[in-house]
């Protein structure tokens, strides 16, 4: 259904290590850390619908129809290794992620300045910045995507979030007003074989856009199908870079702060477990 992309290897040897259960030890150096939202602000309500979504962060019982509409012209690879469910809720320390094309030359650039921070610039191949990310997570924090260099006065332009923040799909406003969602959607084509599977779906007007594909043959190395944040396959359609559709790096972008608030809801998740440990055990 979509290109494969070479320079890949994806062999079940190299499956990521199951990182063994937190320490107390290890809980007592998280101190320092800080969650990706204060906690104790977060509604019973909103614990159980991140919960939910960060045990179904990269499968979805909403399956797609046939669809021959779709048709795959180009193939990026993300590499990033996302979190493990078995390891101590610390931020990535990878503060570049590498976004290559089919033949393994470097695509985009997605950087961060620290740790602690989600906020980061998308360049382009030729180190030129095309879009910054001020990244926020929790209620009433939306991240906001701003365009550098776009209209001949080469002015910001910002793209905003419009969904409820602990919801897997998101919906983004482009300045015209117009939306496209990143959504979790099941269909044949996109599980370990060509069969049934899980993947990040972007549409906008009723058309498929793009789709991340992260199954045993595509997903980055190092990790697993319960890996939130993590890498694989991003195909891009034909309607990616026409004048009416989605250029290639809000593709890229978008696709990007969804593997995000992957993290950071499992993250979140994570950190409310160990508090309820704590608290339990004092």
């Amino acid at each position: 259904m979509h290109p494969t992309t070479p320079n890949q290897v994806h062999n079940t040897e190299h499956r990521e290590r199951t990182a063994p259960a937190p320490t107390m030890s290890g809980i007592q150096n998280l101190t320092e850390e800080k969650p990706p939202v204060d906690i104790t602000t977060i509604s019973h309500k909103e614990k159980q619908e991140l919960i939910a979504a960060d045990s179904v962060s990269v499968t979805s019982s909403i399956t797609l129809a046939p669809d021959d509409s779709f048709h795959p012209v180009k193939s990026l690879r993300i590499d990033a290794k996302g979190t493990p469910v078995l390891r101590l809720p610390l931020p990535l320390k990878e503060l570049e992620t590498g976004i290559y094309n089919q033949d393994g030359s470097l695509a985009y650039l997605s950087a961060r300045e620290r740790r602690s921070s989600g906020n980061c610039v998308l360049s382009n191949a030729d180190g030129k910045q095309t879009i910054s990310t001020t990244y926020f997570f929790g209620p009433g924090r939306d991240p906001v995507l701003h365009l550098l260099g776009h209209g001949l006065e080469a002015k910001e332009v910002d793209i905003k979030t419009a969904s409820k923040w602990t919801s897997r799909s998101q919906k983004f406003v482009l300045p015209d007003g117009r939306t496209f969602d990143w959504e979790y959607k099941r269909a044949k084509g996109f599980g370990d074989g060509g069969k049934k599977g899980a993947a990040l779906v972007l549409s906008m007007q009723g058309k498929k856009i793009a789709i991340l594909v992260r199954n045993s043959e595509t997903r980055t190395e190092g990790s697993k199908s319960c890996s939130a944040g993590n890498g694989g396959e991003l195909v891009l359609g034909e309607h990616v870079g026409q004048l009416d559709g989605l250029s290639e790096d809000v593709v890229v972008a978008t696709c990007l702060l969804m593997l995000k608030k992957e993290v950071d809801r499992r993250r979140t998740v994570q950190f409310m477990m160990i508090s309820a440990a704590i608290s339990g055990g004092s």
